[in-house]
């Protein structure tokens, strides 16, 4: 039996801190407790390094700040981001006859806000690049912020074009972070760490593309933020995004590296090499679909631990346990009673 779920995508329990972050520095530990409660997000959560956050519990989480903070960007920014900012944004779009004029009137608007960081863009080889500058050096970086912002510019791009756009790159300033993995699902290209600045390239193509969106269809856009913006697409041009649909639909059996090989007409050693050009590999993409479903369906099901190996394609419930303690820290009925707790 395949397991049916809508999104089982989840993400590091890194944005589950950075999100509270500002939370926490200006009104204690108390509001953060109640910003947990509200968003329904267990506090035990907090305390597992490699616990997950369901794409539904970091929609709810992110709104929950956002509303409590009144600031679009969490506290992130040297100045809050008012409620109300991504609407008048997103309205000042609307008529612009390209996404390239679109994302020059965003990259104004920002710089109307951001006291710390000022938005540059400029053309250079058919790419158009979007940075982040620091307005005074050697400012402290956070990388929450610096992600955030790549995804609104690549979201809201993506979403003026109806499509996903690919991205050439994506670059950051802060060192490769522990929770990489889940750049696959977030910036669709070749992401790089440790640049002398933060900056988002498109293809000059993409860009130049003419888009017409209605009004209605942007109070829906704004109903569902952060979420479409965030989680844009499935990503499906990627490999990452083809071996995990693929195994999805075969999660129950044990698919190997050759099986996907044969499904996607192409021999293991192309399959291997692009899985490494995109920084993953079979085994890592496999985990994370299994622990994302495990993930989901411990916390909003009452599915037996022991089905629930099974539907996962594992030989025996033990194989599993490990398995799931391995990639979360906790064992699946701990994760379960932590996920539980405060329902």
């Amino acid at each position: 039996m395949r397991p049916s779920l809508q999104n089982p995508l989840t993400v590091s329990a890194h944005f589950l801190h950075g999100m509270l972050q500002a939370v926490r520095t200006h009104h204690g530990e108390k509001l953060a407790a109640q910003v947990l409660a509200s968003a329904a997000i267990p506090r035990p959560l907090l305390h597992q390094p490699d616990a997950r956050l369901t794409r539904q519990q970091y929609v709810a989480l992110y709104r929950t700040v956002a509303a409590t903070l009144d600031d679009e960007m969490l506290g992130l920014w040297s100045r809050p981001i008012r409620t109300g900012t991504l609407k008048y944004l997103m309205l000042s779009l609307l008529d612009a006859p390209t996404v390239l004029v679109a994302l020059n009137r965003f990259v104004r608007f920002w710089n109307l806000l951001l006291d710390d960081y000022r938005l540059q863009i400029s053309t250079k080889n058919n790419l158009v690049r979007v940075a982040l500058v620091e307005r005074t050096p050697r400012m402290q970086v956070t990388p929450l912020g610096h992600e955030l912002m790549m995804k609104l510019i690549h979201g809201i791009a993506s979403w003026l074009l109806g499509r996903e756009i690919s991205l050439h790159q994506v670059d950051f300033t802060f060192a490769r972070p522990r929770h990489v993995g889940d750049y696959a699902f977030l910036y669709p290209g070749e992401v790089r760490f440790n640049a002398d600045m933060t900056g988002i390239y498109f293809s000059y193509q993409d860009c130049a593309e003419p888009f017409k969106r209605e009004k209605h269809e942007l109070w829906a856009f704004l109903k569902r933020a952060p979420e479409d913006w965030t989680f844009s697409a499935s990503h499906r041009g990627s490999i990452t995004a083809k071996t995990r649909e693929y195994l999805e639909q075969n999660i129950a059996h044990a698919a190997t590296i050759q099986d996907l090989a044969q499904a996607l007409h192409t021999s293991v050693r192309t399959l291997n090499r692009r899985l490494a050009e995109e920084g993953t590999h079979f085994q890592a993409v496999k985990d994370g679909l299994r622990r994302d479903i495990a993930v989901h369906r411990l916390a909003n099901s009452n599915t037996g631990v022991a089905t629930l190996a099974f539907d996962l394609g594992f030989s025996d419930v033990t194989g599993f346990c490990r398995a799931f303690k391995h990639w979360t820290g906790s064992s699946p009925t701990d994760y379960r009673k932590g996920a539980r707790q405060g329902e």
